[in-house]
């Protein structure tokens, strides 16, 4: 479609949402059809492209390393990592608003966001936590900051919910394993420390858990019990997994 540096990408019901880290750009492959810009050929049907905001620091400017879309109202929800916060844009790309710049919920460097129902959960990488907001920005809780130190977090990447029970997975890049939070935000598990050496990134289905691994670099499948099952491995051409930052699934 184009040449895109470093991607990453977010897909909804109706919307291929994707971000270039080295561009400072979110790009939105929509199939609603309704945005009159820039168009590619993607298979084998016309999708507008839009562009939203810049490089900075000023509101509607982003230095980004993640993204979600609200599938409600269709804004974009992009984590502005190097600005500590988080912005919101309508799905023509036009600025909304921003959270969170103030205690206890200030940010430090939002890495992964994910939203589920009216709540927004967005990791800190360097806050060692998860911070949960509502969908308009206001700060209502945060977790993976308390307990014993293999329930605690070191630099969390990656989220996804569970559709089933409401479940919060979450990715930490240095501790090697995946964290599970009730709804309730409580800890309940972690797994994967004797097959994963970076974990990025993760999607859930029905019945299976996938994790991208940047540290081997692979992409790990696990049963819905946490039991490990196989891996899409190597690095190379075209069938392969190269050095990958982030995934989604259709």
């Amino acid at each position: 479609i184009q040449k895109l540096k470093k991607l990453y990408h977010h897909r909804t019901k109706e919307h291929m949402i994707h971000y270039e880290w080295d561009n400072d750009m979110v790009q939105d492959f929509s199939k609603l059809g309704k945005i009159e810009l820039k168009e590619v050929n993607y298979h084998n049907k016309t999708i507008p492209i839009i562009e939203s905001s810049k490089r900075g620091s000023k509101s509607g400017e982003i230095k980004p390393l993640g993204v979600t879309v609200d599938d409600k109202s269709n804004n974009i929800f992009v984590a502005d990592y190097e600005n500590d916060r988080v912005q919101v844009f309508d799905s023509n790309g036009k600025y909304l608003y921003k959270f969170c710049d103030n205690e206890p919920g200030k940010m430090n460097r939002p890495h992964g966001i994910v939203i589920y129902g009216d709540k927004v959960y967005v990791s800190q990488f360097h806050g060692k936590r998860v911070n949960v907001y509502d969908v308009k920005g206001n700060y209502i809780d945060q977790f993976g900051n308390h307990g014993s130190e293999s329930e605690t977090m070191s630099h969390p990447t990656g989220l996804a919910v569970s559709h089933k029970n409401g479940d919060i997975y979450v990715c930490d890049l240095y501790r090697d394993v995946v964290f599970v939070y009730t709804n309730e935000l409580k800890y309940k598990v972690s797994f994967g420390k004797s097959k994963l050496y970076g974990p990025k990134d993760i999607a859930l289905t029905q019945g299976r858990i996938y994790v991208l691994d940047v540290g081997n670099p692979c992409v790990h499948i696990f049963n819905t019990d946490l039991s490990y099952s196989h891996s899409i491995v190597s690095r190379g051409s075209d069938g392969q997994v190269g050095y990958s930052y982030f995934f989604t699934l259709d």
